[in-house]
């Protein structure tokens, strides 16, 4: 089936939106006064004389490395508080609960001075870790929600299916529920990670060197932040455009596997 054309006074209205948004960019642009030179950033993305990658590209490594650590520490974390939230003991849903509580709803900036400042101190972590270890948490709090509606609104007459199949609980688990699941959680999770990507330029706060703090440090030598920061932003457009796509493309071959 096609999808309906929406009306052509839609379209107008997108094309006006998007017009008004770009005049007043560059009517924005124009009043700044402001002398524009993006040809010293060179030098910062790819140093010439050693032929190393520059400062903002080495942050951009540390973002990409610090975001992965993250993300993959959320998926673990996240899974085991879902499952925890899960479990038919009170005391473990409770303690569970809690947890997702506090790190949705507390900023990641104060997070991440509470664990490097004072659980750091008490037990010696470094920015990396004290870092990584506070964005993987946040991350859990989240994956482990959308991980526990996933498993509710789970159709429990596939469950009584396939155990009328002859099935155990771990041919069930793996073959019937973690698909659906999956494809389920998919699209939740793609956003959460997105934002985890942003919210890690907060890491910079703890002097951990990610693409924020690079770009602090280019900018504490050449006095030109706007440049800096306009390629940091299209540096973190980029960086999440390809995760979003990735998790796009996951979500339609998960959608022909199931189909087939």
């Amino acid at each position: 089936m096609h999808p309906k054309s929406l009306p052509w006074y839609w379209t107008l209205l997108s094309f006006l939106l998007l017009a008004s948004g770009g005049l007043v960019l560059a009517y924005s642009f124009k009043k700044l006064d402001y002398a524009w030179d993006f040809h010293f950033l060179s030098s910062y993305i790819w140093e010439p004389e050693t032929q190393r990658p520059g400062l903002l590209l080495q942050g951009l490594w540390g973002t990409i490395y610090i975001s992965v650590l993250s993300i993959l520490g959320g998926i673990v974390f996240g899974i085991l508080v879902g499952l925890c939230m899960l479990a038919p003991e009170p005391l473990t849903r409770s303690a569970a609960t809690v947890f997702v509580d506090i790190f949705r709803n507390t900023p990641v900036l104060v997070q991440l001075y509470v664990m490097y400042f004072i659980v750091g101190t008490a037990i010696d972590l470094s920015p990396e870790v004290a870092g990584v270890l506070t964005l993987s948490l946040f991350c859990a709090a989240y994956v482990a929600d959308i991980f526990r509606a996933s498993v509710i609104e789970f159709e429990k007459g596939q469950l009584e299916a396939a155990r009328a199949m002859g099935l155990n609980n771990w041919q069930i688990a793996s073959y019937v529920m973690a698909p659906q699941i999956l494809r389920r959680m998919l699209p939740a999770l793609v956003g959460q990670f997105v934002s985890l990507v942003k919210d890690s330029s907060l890491v910079s706060v703890i002097s951990v060197v990610d693409l924020t703090k690079s770009a602090l440090n280019v900018i504490s030598v050449s006095f030109r932040s706007f440049e800096t920061w306009f390629l940091v932003a299209i540096m973190y457009c980029v960086l999440n455009y390809a995760l979003s796509t990735y998790g796009r493309y996951l979500e339609r071959r998960l959608r022909v596997v199931n189909v087939g």
